[in-house]
């Protein structure tokens, strides 16, 4: 993982205050091989009880744990101490290591320095809890002057606490800043770091043709479900968007690559794209058409397939009447059959009766007037 997490637990369930928020002078620490060469999975634990217990976990670079080497984590129950040395703060940390994982308990120091140097930078003192939490998410000097330097409102304490356990660090905004998105003010960055809009994201965009585009733009189509790909699919099948309303209304009701070449197969090509939203919504998908075709019913306008499937005409039915002896109806006339009511079992029923074989609008009417 590029970017710290808080894991709040208990505590959530009632709205606490930084200021009154207790700040733990130590905790345990646990530490696992990671994925990748150079790096462990550290996971801290702090609070008291399990009510208010808080986790912290992160991907990290061995270097990050200042005396502690490779040797010392291969060990066989050896004792060791080391550092997590912050701009923020700094975790005390000693315990044991056995082949590979290791555990233990930290104690924490707040920096009085960092205090000293945000100060400089016009920013107001943190609480202790804003300042662990600075700590804990490596919030340090270096995103304040990425801020001033991108022209971003200087934030508060509080702000950069709370850029810092979203995710929002100084890789995250300076990849951004790298895009041309230099959005004012802190909390675009957290809404945009909430809602999965990376700088891989922002990227698929651009090169779809969607660039600078506002914060509120970007966490809509990300939370749509519409990326560079997406965008780059519908290009390719000549659907060419003016905005992106249009792309995240085809998102939205499910009008995909897939479903534009079930169409191209069954002969409708080149649809509008307020056309296939229309046949998507109305459930006229590649299966329906074919089925249809196959039983005779290919009409030029898909409009007529639209109309049918929302009267019920579906392939079943056809068959149905088919059965009963009704094979050459039109679709108007199996809309009007099937808005009357009219079923094989009726079909059968008035038979029984002694009508013969009447004609379909002769059903209809004894449909119409009662006749079970």
């Amino acid at each position: 993982m590029r970017f710290a997490v808080l894991l709040l637990t208990g505590i959530l369930a009632v709205p606490v205050l930084s200021a009154q928020r207790a700040v733990p002078t130590g905790g345990e620490w646990l530490i696992e091989p990671g994925e990748h060469s150079g790096r462990v999975q550290l996971n801290i634990r702090y609070g008291e009880g399990r009510r208010s217990s808080s986790n912290w976990g992160r991907d990290v670079s061995l270097s990050e744990l200042v005396g502690l080497s490779r040797a010392d984590m291969g060990g066989s129950g050896a004792t060791v101490q080391f550092k997590i040395v912050r701009a923020a703060g700094t975790l005390d940390c000693e315990g044991w290591f056995r082949s590979g994982k290791g555990s233990g308990h930290f104690t924490y120091q707040p920096n009085p320095d960092f205090v000293a140097g945000l100060a400089k930078r016009g920013i107001n003192a943190p609480t202790a809890w804003e300042q662990f939490q600075m700590t804990m998410a490596g919030v340090g000097l270096d995103l304040v002057d990425e801020l001033a330097q991108q022209k971003y409102d200087r934030p508060t304490a509080a702000e950069l606490a709370r850029m810092g356990t979203h995710g929002v660090d100084l890789e995250y905004v300076r990849d951004i800043g790298a895009r041309g998105y230099h959005l004012g003010d802190s909390e675009s960055l957290v809404r945009m770091r909430d809602h999965g809009v990376d700088p891989e994201f922002v990227a698929s965009l651009d090169s779809a043709g969607y660039k600078n585009l506002s914060a509120e733009d970007l966490v809509r189509v990300r939370d749509h479900g519409v990326n560079g790909e997406y965008i780059a699919d519908m290009k390719a099948r000549g659907y060419r968007f003016g905005d992106l309303e249009s792309v995240v209304r085809m998102r939205d009701h499910g009008v995909d690559s897939e479903f534009i070449e079930s169409l191209n197969g069954a002969g409708y090509k080149d649809l509008s794209a307020e056309s296939l939203v229309r046949l998507r919504d109305h459930g006229v998908d590649g299966d329906y058409i074919a089925d249809m075709k196959e039983l005779g019913y290919s009409p030029a306008n898909p409009e007529e397939l639209v109309m049918s499937r929302d009267h019920g005409v579906d392939p079943s039915y056809i068959v149905s009447l088919r059965e009963a002896g009704y094979e050459k109806l039109s679709l108007s006339e199996l809309r009007r059959a099937r808005d009357h009511g009219v079923t094989r079992g009726f079909i059968q029923r008035v038979k029984a009766r002694g009508y013969g074989n009447p004609s379909l609008d002769e059903v209809i009417r004894l449909r119409d007037r009662g006749l079970e």
